[in-house]
């Protein structure tokens, strides 16, 4: 059965694709309590409702080792890739002892701000 790891040391989010079909990249290190641990991901939460603070939820989770394991803090990796829904502004991992928040950007928003800015001051030069 899966459950919570220990903690959570770093959170990447992102965005890939393209305008039409944005991409959610979410990469996550932590730290489980022993060795062993399998199967360790990002569980997405569900809404019926979008969350009105624009934050999807994951749990960083694994399986337990079933056998002897070292009794001791051991880093783990889980990574998230799929469809990028039009509400999500960033992303919360939740693990046992803590929880980090990140913000998502488009890539493409930088590129249509600085079009934008080259045109007005190519318009206030004029």
């Amino acid at each position: 059965m899966s459950e919570l790891v220990r903690e959570i040391v770093e959170v990447n989010a992102g965005i890939d694709g393209d305008e039409e079909n944005p991409v959610l990249v979410v990469e996550v290190e932590g730290l489980a309590p022993t060795g062993g641990w399998t199967n360790v991901r990002l569980d997405p939460h569900v809404y019926i409702t979008p969350p009105d603070d624009g934050f999807q939820d994951f749990d960083l989770v694994g399986d337990r080792p079933s056998g002897p394991a070292t009794d001791a803090l051991t880093p783990i990796e889980a990574a998230h890739e799929g469809p990028l829904d039009d509400w999500v502004i960033g992303v919360r991992i939740h693990a046992v002892d803590n929880m980090i928040e990140d913000e998502v950007f488009e890539p493409w928003d930088d590129e249509d701000s600085d079009e934008d800015s080259d045109d007005i001051a190519a318009d206030q030069a004029a």
